[in-house]
Protein backbone atom coordinates (compact mmCIF):
# COMPACT_ATOMS: atom_id res chain seq x y z
CA UNK A 1 0.00 0.00 0.00
CA UNK A 2 1.37 3.42 -0.94
CA UNK A 3 1.33 6.53 1.22
CA UNK A 4 -1.56 8.06 -0.74
CA UNK A 5 -3.59 4.84 -0.59
CA UNK A 6 -3.00 4.63 3.17
CA UNK A 7 -4.19 8.22 3.67
CA UNK A 8 -7.21 7.65 1.42
CA UNK A 9 -8.29 4.59 3.44
CA UNK A 10 -7.56 6.27 6.77
CA UNK A 11 -9.65 9.37 5.96
CA UNK A 12 -12.62 7.50 4.53
CA UNK A 13 -15.87 8.89 5.93
CA UNK A 14 -14.59 12.45 6.31
CA UNK A 15 -15.47 15.31 3.96
CA UNK A 16 -14.35 18.82 3.07
CA UNK A 17 -12.03 20.62 5.47
CA UNK A 18 -12.20 17.77 7.98
CA UNK A 19 -10.86 15.33 5.40
CA UNK A 20 -8.15 17.77 4.37
CA UNK A 21 -7.07 18.44 7.97
CA UNK A 22 -6.95 14.74 8.80
CA UNK A 23 -4.96 14.01 5.64
CA UNK A 24 -2.45 16.72 6.57
CA UNK A 25 -2.06 15.25 10.06
CA UNK A 26 -1.43 11.80 8.64
CA UNK A 27 0.89 12.98 5.89
CA UNK A 28 3.02 14.85 8.43
CA UNK A 29 3.20 11.80 10.70
CA UNK A 30 4.16 9.53 7.79
CA UNK A 31 6.84 11.92 6.55
CA UNK A 32 8.33 12.24 10.03
CA UNK A 33 8.45 8.47 10.56
CA UNK A 34 9.82 7.89 7.05
CA UNK A 35 12.62 10.36 7.72
CA UNK A 36 13.50 8.66 11.01
CA UNK A 37 13.65 5.24 9.36
CA UNK A 38 15.89 6.64 6.60
CA UNK A 39 18.26 7.91 9.30
CA UNK A 40 18.45 4.29 10.47
CA UNK A 41 19.67 3.12 7.05
CA UNK A 42 16.52 2.20 5.11
CA UNK A 43 16.04 3.39 1.54
CA UNK A 44 13.06 5.60 0.70
CA UNK A 45 10.68 2.78 -0.25
CA UNK A 46 11.50 0.57 2.75
CA UNK A 47 11.39 3.58 5.09
CA UNK A 48 7.90 4.49 3.90
CA UNK A 49 6.70 0.90 4.31
CA UNK A 50 8.13 0.82 7.84
CA UNK A 51 6.42 4.14 8.64
CA UNK A 52 3.05 2.85 7.47
CA UNK A 53 3.58 -0.35 9.45
CA UNK A 54 4.29 1.75 12.56
CA UNK A 55 0.97 3.56 12.17
CA UNK A 56 -1.00 0.31 12.02
CA UNK A 57 -4.31 -0.36 10.31
CA UNK A 58 -5.70 2.53 8.21
CA UNK A 59 -9.20 1.26 8.97
CA UNK A 60 -8.60 1.60 12.72
CA UNK A 61 -7.20 5.08 12.12
CA UNK A 62 -10.32 5.94 10.10
CA UNK A 63 -12.53 5.03 13.05
CA UNK A 64 -10.48 7.19 15.42
CA UNK A 65 -10.28 10.10 12.97
CA UNK A 66 -14.03 10.01 12.48
CA UNK A 67 -14.45 10.20 16.24
CA UNK A 68 -12.03 13.11 16.44
CA UNK A 69 -13.25 15.14 13.49
CA UNK A 70 -16.99 14.69 14.07
CA UNK A 71 -17.04 15.12 17.87
CA UNK A 72 -18.02 18.37 19.64
CA UNK A 73 -15.05 20.69 20.11
CA UNK A 74 -14.69 20.07 23.86
CA UNK A 75 -14.55 16.30 23.33
CA UNK A 76 -12.38 16.66 20.22
CA UNK A 77 -9.52 18.15 22.24
CA UNK A 78 -9.50 15.06 24.47
CA UNK A 79 -9.64 12.66 21.55
CA UNK A 80 -6.81 14.48 19.78
CA UNK A 81 -4.57 13.68 22.73
CA UNK A 82 -5.23 10.02 22.04
CA UNK A 83 -4.38 10.52 18.38
CA UNK A 84 -1.02 11.99 19.36
CA UNK A 85 -0.23 8.61 20.89
CA UNK A 86 -1.31 6.90 17.69
CA UNK A 87 0.65 9.12 15.32
CA UNK A 88 3.70 9.94 17.40
CA UNK A 89 4.33 7.76 20.42
CA UNK A 90 3.32 4.38 19.02
CA UNK A 91 6.64 3.79 17.27
CA UNK A 92 8.55 4.57 20.46
CA UNK A 93 6.58 1.95 22.36
CA UNK A 94 7.56 -0.61 19.74
CA UNK A 95 11.30 -0.15 20.28
CA UNK A 96 12.69 -3.36 21.84
CA UNK A 97 14.19 -2.97 25.30
CA UNK A 98 17.59 -4.35 26.28
CA UNK A 99 17.85 -5.35 29.94
CA UNK A 100 20.88 -4.03 31.81
CA UNK A 101 22.81 -4.96 34.94
CA UNK A 102 25.80 -3.70 36.94
CA UNK A 103 29.14 -5.46 36.86
CA UNK A 104 29.31 -7.75 39.94
CA UNK A 105 31.67 -6.41 42.59
CA UNK A 106 33.68 -9.65 42.58
CA UNK A 107 34.31 -9.24 38.87
CA UNK A 108 35.12 -5.54 39.13
CA UNK A 109 37.54 -6.14 42.01
CA UNK A 110 39.52 -9.09 40.65
CA UNK A 111 43.03 -8.17 39.53
CA UNK A 112 44.74 -11.40 38.55
CA UNK A 113 47.25 -11.58 35.70
CA UNK A 114 44.56 -12.27 33.11
CA UNK A 115 42.54 -9.24 34.23
CA UNK A 116 45.55 -6.93 34.33
CA UNK A 117 46.49 -7.97 30.80
CA UNK A 118 43.31 -6.27 29.53
CA UNK A 119 44.43 -2.85 30.74
CA UNK A 120 46.58 -0.43 28.81
CA UNK A 121 50.30 -0.56 29.71
CA UNK A 122 49.96 2.72 31.64
CA UNK A 123 46.98 1.54 33.69
CA UNK A 124 48.60 -1.88 34.20
CA UNK A 125 51.71 -0.25 35.66
CA UNK A 126 49.65 2.15 37.80
CA UNK A 127 47.54 -0.65 39.31
CA UNK A 128 50.59 -2.81 40.03
CA UNK A 129 52.23 0.14 41.79
CA UNK A 130 49.10 0.63 43.92
CA UNK A 131 49.02 -3.10 44.73
CA UNK A 132 52.61 -2.92 45.98
CA UNK A 133 51.88 0.22 47.99
CA UNK A 134 48.83 -1.23 49.76
CA UNK A 135 50.59 -4.48 50.64
CA UNK A 136 49.60 -7.00 48.01
CA UNK A 137 46.81 -8.08 45.71
CA UNK A 138 44.51 -9.44 48.44
CA UNK A 139 44.55 -6.14 50.34
CA UNK A 140 44.03 -4.18 47.12
CA UNK A 141 41.04 -6.32 46.11
CA UNK A 142 39.52 -6.06 49.61
CA UNK A 143 39.81 -2.27 49.51
CA UNK A 144 38.19 -2.31 46.09
CA UNK A 145 35.27 -4.43 47.31
CA UNK A 146 34.65 -2.06 50.22
CA UNK A 147 34.18 0.80 47.73
CA UNK A 148 31.71 -1.26 45.63
CA UNK A 149 32.80 0.32 42.34
CA UNK A 150 30.16 0.40 39.65
CA UNK A 151 27.37 -0.81 41.94
CA UNK A 152 25.12 1.95 40.56
CA UNK A 153 26.30 1.60 36.97
CA UNK A 154 24.28 -0.65 34.69
CA UNK A 155 27.04 -1.07 32.12
CA UNK A 156 26.21 -4.64 31.10
CA UNK A 157 23.58 -5.35 28.41
CA UNK A 158 21.77 -8.66 28.04
CA UNK A 159 23.12 -10.12 24.80
CA UNK A 160 20.00 -12.14 23.84
CA UNK A 161 17.98 -8.88 24.06
CA UNK A 162 20.42 -7.19 21.67
CA UNK A 163 20.07 -10.07 19.21
CA UNK A 164 16.25 -10.01 19.52
CA UNK A 165 16.20 -6.27 18.75
CA UNK A 166 18.35 -6.79 15.66
CA UNK A 167 16.13 -9.59 14.39
CA UNK A 168 13.01 -7.51 15.01
CA UNK A 169 14.37 -5.06 12.42
CA UNK A 170 14.85 -7.86 9.86
CA UNK A 171 18.60 -8.07 10.51
CA UNK A 172 19.79 -11.65 10.06
CA UNK A 173 21.84 -12.74 13.08
CA UNK A 174 23.82 -15.97 13.37
CA UNK A 175 26.57 -17.10 15.71
CA UNK A 176 29.38 -19.58 15.24
CA UNK A 177 28.91 -22.99 16.90
CA UNK A 178 30.27 -22.80 20.43
CA UNK A 179 30.90 -19.06 20.12
CA UNK A 180 27.57 -17.44 20.93
CA UNK A 181 29.13 -13.96 21.11
CA UNK A 182 30.78 -14.18 17.67
CA UNK A 183 27.94 -12.70 15.65
CA UNK A 184 27.35 -12.71 11.92
CA UNK A 185 25.04 -9.86 10.88
CA UNK A 186 23.36 -9.19 7.57
CA UNK A 187 21.25 -6.13 6.91
CA UNK A 188 18.59 -6.31 4.20
CA UNK A 189 20.29 -6.23 0.80
CA UNK A 190 23.83 -6.34 2.22
CA UNK A 191 26.57 -8.92 2.73
CA UNK A 192 27.31 -10.71 6.00
CA UNK A 193 29.40 -8.81 8.58
CA UNK A 194 31.26 -10.24 11.57
CA UNK A 195 31.16 -8.69 15.05
CA UNK A 196 33.19 -10.60 17.63
CA UNK A 197 31.90 -9.74 21.11
CA UNK A 198 33.62 -12.68 22.82
CA UNK A 199 36.14 -10.55 24.70
CA UNK A 200 33.46 -8.10 25.87
CA UNK A 201 30.98 -10.55 27.38
CA UNK A 202 30.35 -11.73 30.92
CA UNK A 203 28.13 -14.59 32.16
CA UNK A 204 25.76 -13.62 34.98
CA UNK A 205 23.63 -15.97 37.04
CA UNK A 206 19.90 -15.36 36.65
CA UNK A 207 17.23 -15.61 39.35
CA UNK A 208 16.38 -19.05 37.94
CA UNK A 209 19.89 -20.32 38.61
CA UNK A 210 20.93 -20.37 34.95
CA UNK A 211 23.64 -18.23 33.39
CA UNK A 212 22.93 -15.50 30.85
CA UNK A 213 25.34 -13.74 28.52
CA UNK A 214 25.83 -10.00 28.98
CA UNK A 215 28.02 -7.65 26.98
CA UNK A 216 29.74 -4.50 28.21
CA UNK A 217 27.79 -1.58 26.70
CA UNK A 218 30.92 0.45 25.93
CA UNK A 219 32.62 -2.63 24.46
CA UNK A 220 29.61 -3.40 22.26
CA UNK A 221 29.60 0.13 20.85
CA UNK A 222 33.34 0.21 20.32
CA UNK A 223 33.32 -3.11 18.45
CA UNK A 224 30.37 -2.01 16.31
CA UNK A 225 32.26 1.16 15.43
CA UNK A 226 35.22 -0.90 14.30
CA UNK A 227 33.49 -3.68 12.35
CA UNK A 228 29.89 -2.77 11.53
CA UNK A 229 29.34 -1.13 8.15
CA UNK A 230 26.08 0.76 8.47
CA UNK A 231 24.48 3.72 10.25
CA UNK A 232 25.31 3.82 13.95
CA UNK A 233 24.03 6.47 16.37
CA UNK A 234 22.85 7.02 19.93
CA UNK A 235 19.99 9.30 21.02
CA UNK A 236 18.83 10.19 24.50
CA UNK A 237 20.60 10.65 27.84
CA UNK A 238 19.13 8.08 30.25
CA UNK A 239 18.09 4.73 28.74
CA UNK A 240 19.20 5.95 25.31
CA UNK A 241 18.18 4.42 21.98
CA UNK A 242 20.95 2.72 20.02
CA UNK A 243 20.47 2.73 16.24
CA UNK A 244 22.29 -0.11 14.43
CA UNK A 245 21.41 0.09 10.76
CA UNK A 246 17.63 -0.30 10.60
CA UNK A 247 17.47 -1.69 14.14
CA UNK A 248 16.63 0.37 17.20
CA UNK A 249 16.90 -0.73 20.80
CA UNK A 250 16.38 1.05 24.11
CA UNK A 251 19.28 0.39 26.45
CA UNK A 252 18.19 -0.05 30.05
CA UNK A 253 14.96 0.13 32.04
CA UNK A 254 13.62 2.38 34.82
CA UNK A 255 14.77 -0.20 37.39
CA UNK A 256 18.23 -0.57 35.84
CA UNK A 257 18.89 2.66 33.92
CA UNK A 258 21.73 3.04 31.46
CA UNK A 259 23.50 6.37 30.90
CA UNK A 260 24.51 7.30 27.35
CA UNK A 261 27.67 8.87 28.76
CA UNK A 262 28.83 5.44 29.99
CA UNK A 263 27.96 3.75 26.68
CA UNK A 264 30.19 6.10 24.65
CA UNK A 265 32.96 6.51 27.23
CA UNK A 266 35.38 3.92 25.82
CA UNK A 267 34.88 5.13 22.25
CA UNK A 268 35.46 8.75 23.28
CA UNK A 269 38.60 7.80 25.23
CA UNK A 270 39.92 5.96 22.17
CA UNK A 271 39.22 8.96 19.95
CA UNK A 272 41.05 11.23 22.40
CA UNK A 273 44.02 8.83 22.29
CA UNK A 274 44.01 8.96 18.48
CA UNK A 275 44.13 12.75 18.62
CA UNK A 276 46.90 12.69 21.21
CA UNK A 277 48.93 10.32 19.02
CA UNK A 278 48.49 12.59 15.99
CA UNK A 279 49.29 15.76 17.94
CA UNK A 280 52.38 14.57 19.81
CA UNK A 281 53.22 10.86 19.38
CA UNK A 282 56.01 10.93 21.93
CA UNK A 283 53.70 12.20 24.68
CA UNK A 284 50.62 10.09 23.93
CA UNK A 285 49.41 7.81 26.72
CA UNK A 286 46.23 5.82 27.10
CA UNK A 287 43.81 8.14 28.92
CA UNK A 288 42.09 6.85 32.03
CA UNK A 289 38.36 6.58 31.31
CA UNK A 290 36.34 7.81 34.29
CA UNK A 291 32.63 7.03 34.47
CA UNK A 292 30.24 9.94 34.82
CA UNK A 293 29.25 8.28 38.11
CA UNK A 294 32.63 9.34 39.43
CA UNK A 295 31.89 13.00 38.70
CA UNK A 296 28.27 13.17 39.85
CA UNK A 297 26.60 16.55 39.86
CA UNK A 298 26.88 18.01 43.36
CA UNK A 299 25.47 21.05 45.11
CA UNK A 300 28.94 22.23 46.09
CA UNK A 301 32.33 21.82 44.50
CA UNK A 302 34.16 23.00 41.40
CA UNK A 303 32.27 23.40 38.14
CA UNK A 304 33.08 24.43 34.61
CA UNK A 305 30.68 26.63 32.69
CA UNK A 306 30.79 26.12 28.91
CA UNK A 307 28.83 29.26 28.07
CA UNK A 308 27.14 29.53 24.71
CA UNK A 309 28.70 26.28 23.46
CA UNK A 310 25.88 24.36 25.13
CA UNK A 311 25.44 20.78 23.88
CA UNK A 312 23.96 17.68 25.46
CA UNK A 313 27.27 15.81 25.81
CA UNK A 314 30.83 16.83 26.57
CA UNK A 315 34.15 15.07 27.00
CA UNK A 316 36.17 16.54 29.84
CA UNK A 317 39.87 15.80 29.33
CA UNK A 318 42.05 16.53 32.34
CA UNK A 319 45.75 16.46 33.18
CA UNK A 320 46.00 15.13 36.73
CA UNK A 321 49.13 13.93 38.54
CA UNK A 322 50.97 13.13 35.33
CA UNK A 323 48.22 11.21 33.56
CA UNK A 324 45.22 12.04 31.38
CA UNK A 325 41.65 11.36 32.49
CA UNK A 326 38.58 11.43 30.24
CA UNK A 327 34.99 11.59 31.41
CA UNK A 328 31.80 12.07 29.40
CA UNK A 329 29.08 14.19 30.93
CA UNK A 330 25.61 15.23 29.87
CA UNK A 331 24.22 18.58 30.88
CA UNK A 332 21.21 20.74 30.27
CA UNK A 333 22.56 23.76 32.15
CA UNK A 334 25.81 24.23 30.20
CA UNK A 335 27.73 23.45 33.39
CA UNK A 336 29.99 20.48 34.05
CA UNK A 337 31.10 19.02 37.37
CA UNK A 338 34.84 18.72 37.88
CA UNK A 339 34.68 17.45 41.45
CA UNK A 340 32.84 17.81 44.73
CA UNK A 341 35.85 19.66 46.09
CA UNK A 342 37.57 23.03 45.79
CA UNK A 343 40.27 23.32 43.14
CA UNK A 344 42.31 26.45 43.72
CA UNK A 345 44.70 26.07 40.80
CA UNK A 346 43.66 24.63 37.47
CA UNK A 347 44.66 25.68 33.97
CA UNK A 348 42.21 25.83 31.07
CA UNK A 349 42.99 25.29 27.40
CA UNK A 350 41.39 24.33 24.10
CA UNK A 351 44.63 22.93 22.67
CA UNK A 352 45.41 19.22 23.12
CA UNK A 353 49.22 19.47 22.66
CA UNK A 354 49.27 22.08 25.43
CA UNK A 355 47.34 19.74 27.73
CA UNK A 356 49.79 16.94 26.93
CA UNK A 357 52.74 19.16 27.87
CA UNK A 358 51.01 19.92 31.16
CA UNK A 359 50.62 16.19 31.74
CA UNK A 360 54.34 15.62 31.25
CA UNK A 361 55.09 18.48 33.66
CA UNK A 362 52.49 17.14 36.15
CA UNK A 363 50.55 20.40 35.85
CA UNK A 364 46.81 20.27 36.48
CA UNK A 365 44.71 21.38 33.52
CA UNK A 366 41.46 20.76 31.66
CA UNK A 367 40.06 21.05 28.17
CA UNK A 368 36.54 20.27 26.97
CA UNK A 369 35.18 18.76 23.76
CA UNK A 370 31.56 19.16 22.66
CA UNK A 371 30.29 15.79 21.40
CA UNK A 372 27.94 14.88 18.57
CA UNK A 373 26.68 11.28 18.74
CA UNK A 374 24.58 11.27 15.56
CA UNK A 375 27.27 9.36 13.63
CA UNK A 376 29.30 7.13 15.91
CA UNK A 377 31.54 5.94 13.09
CA UNK A 378 32.90 9.48 12.93
CA UNK A 379 32.74 10.75 16.48
CA UNK A 380 32.61 14.53 16.27
CA UNK A 381 34.71 16.12 19.03
CA UNK A 382 34.92 19.91 18.82
CA UNK A 383 37.16 21.74 21.32
CA UNK A 384 35.19 24.30 23.31
CA UNK A 385 37.06 27.62 22.98
CA UNK A 386 38.85 28.50 26.19
CA UNK A 387 37.22 31.93 26.03
CA UNK A 388 33.88 30.22 26.76
CA UNK A 389 35.16 28.18 29.72
CA UNK A 390 34.76 29.58 33.22
CA UNK A 391 35.56 27.95 36.55
CA UNK A 392 32.91 28.23 39.25
CA UNK A 393 33.01 27.12 42.88
CA UNK A 394 30.19 27.04 45.35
Amino acid sequence: MTRDQFIRHATRGLWGNKKRDAALELRGAIEDKTYRHQLCGLDAADAERAALRDLGSPHAIARDLNRVHTAPSALRATLLLGMVGLLGVQAVAQIPTVQAAPVPVEEACTFDAAKLARFSPEDHARIEAQIRTIGGRAAYEAACRSRRPGAELNTLLKLPDVITALRAAKVDVQSLPGLDAYLQLRLPGQDWQSVNLTGATLALRSSKGTTEAYVYASGLLNLLRGTFKGPLSLTGVTNPTLHVGSARMQLGTPDHPVQASDVVLLSVAEEVLNRMTSAAPGLAKWPMAVSSNGVKATQSGTFLSVGSAAKHFYAVVGSIDGHVEVSVQSTTRARLTLCGCTLNEINLTDDLPTLMKWTKARTTGVMVYALDLTDLHRLDLKPVPVSLLRLETQ
